[in-house]
């Protein structure tokens, strides 16, 4: 029971990636009423409310004042990742796959999770939602660059939707989260139940994931004579690649240029982990299959986004074994 608990998040996650999937395809009708009850703008908006009311006012102006970490892990979203991303699939044999992972390495770093796991590893979350922040609001800029350099479709983003979106979804409950602080009763609260709030903003994280699966699992079976255990191995293998090493491409550039310990984690998170909800939105919109991208191109984002939560999970466990030697 030890074991379960300490590892709660691992084994719910390998449990709702299937479930998810399976009801999407058995019972679409279920999965539409689900989809419409966990509403993933409410969940993201209140997850990043509970990072934000639980960071200190003192800790966003000191990482804004050396926002080194930021740029760092921003240009590594936006430039590095799908460039890199980019020669990978060259090097690939063709499928119905390069192409979602083209569009996940195209879309901004995560919304949520990053913060929430370099809170977990002990590192300055501040540089992982300010992160949020800047890739999330270019989005509309670099996501269609990328994807007309790479998948040579031209795919018009609505800017004034996404900065709306950025908007409502996450400089809000950001810039909300911080008027309550200024309540002294809220503020203690919050202190005090630091890691209660950080676990209920993991069960946010996983009913997106949830969603996602569901989602996936009508695509997923209309395509099931492309798939094949090795297809899916491969496609697994590939992402699990790449998010290994922008980890670590992340982590080293962070101290090369002589951030912090606790920046760098910010960095490794934030610049190694891409957001679902728009990924999807992206592998499944009615231009891009018009243009001939396979339905299939939903796949790699969700297989990337799931295994970036088990990696990290495992990584933030030695992480707090290191500093529980140390201290």
């Amino acid at each position: 029971m030890k074991h379960l608990f300490k590892h709660w998040f691992l084994y719910s996650l390998l449990i709702i990636l299937p479930l998810g999937v399976g009801i999407g395809q058995a019972e679409p009708a279920w999965g539409d009423f689900v989809c419409s009850l966990v509403q993933t703008k409410v969940v993201v908006f209140a997850v990043l409310f509970a990072m934000s009311v639980t960071l200190s006012l003192e800790q966003l102006s000191q990482t804004a004042a050396r926002p080194w970490g930021v740029l760092t892990a921003s240009v590594i979203s936006m430039m590095l990742f799908p460039l890199t991303v980019w020669g990978i699939v060259s090097f690939l044999p063709a499928s119905p796959f390069s192409s979602g992972l083209l569009i996940m390495a195209a879309v901004p770093s995560t919304l949520a999770s990053a913060a929430v796991w370099t809170r977990k590893a002990g590192g300055n979350d501040a540089v992982s939602l300010m992160t949020t922040l800047v890739t999330n609001g270019l989005c509309f800029i670099i996501t269609p660059f990328w994807l007309w350099m790479t998948l040579g479709r031209t795919v018009p983003l609505d800017s004034k939707a996404l900065a709306m979106r950025l908007l409502v979804i996450a400089l809000l409950p950001m810039l909300l989260g911080q008027i309550v602080r200024l309540f002294r009763i809220a503020g203690l609260f919050a202190d005090q139940h630091r890691s209660r709030i950080s676990a209920a903003a993991q069960l946010g994280i996983l009913s997106i994931i949830f969603v996602g699966a569901i989602r996936s699992g009508p695509e997923l079976a209309g395509n099931s004579r492309h798939l094949s255990i090795g297809s899916l191995i491969l496609v697994w293998f590939v992402c699990l690649a790449i998010h290994l090493m922008f980890l670590v491409m992340s982590w080293k550039i962070a101290r090369l240029i002589h951030c912090s310990q606790r920046d760098a984690i910010g960095v490794m998170f934030s610049g190694s982990q891409k957001t679902l909800p728009i990924a999807i939105d992206l592998a499944t919109a009615p231009l891009l299959h018009a243009s001939g991208i396979s339905s299939l191109a939903i796949l790699p984002p969700l297989i990337y986004h799931a295994t970036q939560l088990i990696v990290d999970t495992l990584i933030v466990e030695k992480i707090r074994i290191e500093s529980d030697s140390v201290s």
